[in-house]
């Protein structure tokens, strides 16, 4: 299956009531057989499972066997991994009420203290991962790392040299939007694992359409080693 970056909304809006249905109940009772989905939607057993195939090719619904009796095992079925992006969640509501808490009791430096040690530890892991001898080729894996965490990002270069970084979607967009370090600190992250001059460009906290980097080989007098 393609990861899932698509929104609950979209979800909720292109997939058939039924299929709704079933994801509810399967959220409200564990597990169910579709003999006990197609009684409690009302509709044949035989409907309920063409519908449970399709769920089960997105991963939205598993299913495991279970003897019961002397017949042929049941098949019963819950929600798959996939299914948490379908139910509301409100990590983004706390973490903002959490960083506004930190904010009343400890000062703005205490919060630029969480993301610089956030950024810190990003920029250990990124290195870890990030072998490349050149800017493009660290930059292709700086992508691939990004990517899988949700930024949408892709990159082009320039004949002058210079390269583009594109992230069309920022997953703490709205926590960040409440504390203007956080994108600072992101550049720096960029500047440091790419070891490279970075430059923002556009901003989707100002409401672009994505955040665009320009990317530029360090000269002698902004590298680490330089005079």
């Amino acid at each position: 299956m393609d990861t899932i970056l698509g929104s609950t909304a979209l979800i909720q809006k292109n997939m058939p009531l039924t299929r709704r249905r079933i994801l509810m109940l399967l959220k409200e009772k564990g597990e169910l057989t579709a003999d006990e989905l197609a009684e409690a939607l009302g509709i044949s057993a035989v409907a309920v499972r063409r519908h449970l195939t399709k769920l089960e090719s997105d991963d939205l619904v598993t299913y495991r066997e279970v003897q019961r009796g002397m017949g042929r095992p049941s098949y019963v079925y819950r929600l798959g991994e996939a299914a948490a992006s379908f139910f509301p969640r409100r990590y983004e509501e706390l973490a903002i009420n959490v960083l506004e808490t930190i904010r009343e009791l400890y000062g703005k430096e205490a919060i630029d203290a969480i993301f610089r040690m956030r950024t810190d530890h990003l920029i250990q892991s990124y290195r870890s991962r990030i072998s490349g001898q050149t800017l493009d080729a660290r930059l292709e894996q700086l992508t691939r790392l990004r990517e899988a965490e949700g930024y949408m990002p892709s990159w082009e270069a320039d004949p002058d040299g210079t390269f583009i970084l594109r992230e069309a979607n920022c997953p703490i967009f709205y926590v960040a939007a409440g504390c203007e370090s956080a994108c600072d600190h992101d550049l720096t992250l960029l500047t440091e694992v790419l070891d490279a001059e970075v430059i923002r460009t556009r901003h989707l906290a100002r409401g672009d359409e994505a955040c665009c980097y320009q990317i530029r080989p360090r000269t002698a007098s902004t590298s680490p080693t330089g005079d």
